[in-house]
């Protein structure tokens, strides 16, 4: 019995140095294709109600009132919103509650991970602003 105790111990020691190398390129995949921002855009002029989730990867789903399409995000604009989360410090972020003012402004909603943050055009704080304006260019061409 003694005889199969270090062969045991070898067994699962080759177990352990193995099953971290087990998964990373799916792990890679993933990350990739996971959920990277999700946006709404609603109000403005026409009343519109614009919702935008892009994924890691690029792949990106809008639904323009209702209508639904998906469309693929080129890797410059894909790392230009990287750039532009990656420099919010989303929990310091201050939004202003003010009184509903200008029919015409627009409310957002932006979701990046386990933060929300949801402001009126007005009261956008300086921060989401680069991303927002990079949101509602993708949204505006689409």
């Amino acid at each position: 019995m003694s005889a199969s105790v270090p062969h045991a111990a070898l067994a699962i020691a080759a177990i352990l140095v193995v099953l971290p190398g087990i998964g990373c390129a799916d792990d890679t995949t993933s990350q990739e294709s996971s959920l990277l921002i999700e946006f709404q855009r609603s109000g403005g002029i026409r009343g519109t109600d614009d919702r935008l989730t892009i994924d890691g990867d690029g792949t990106a789903t809008l639904t323009h009132n209702g209508a639904t399409s998906t469309i693929t995000i080129d890797g410059s604009l894909m790392n230009r919103l990287r750039r532009a989360v990656g420099e919010i410090e989303f929990d310091k972020l201050v939004v202003e509650d003010s009184p509903r003012r200008g029919g015409d402004a627009y409310e957002y909603s932006i979701t990046y991970g386990d933060h929300t943050v949801r402001a009126r055009e007005t009261t956008l704080p300086r921060p989401l602003r680069p991303l927002v304006e990079l949101l509602d260019g993708i949204l505006n061409r689409a």
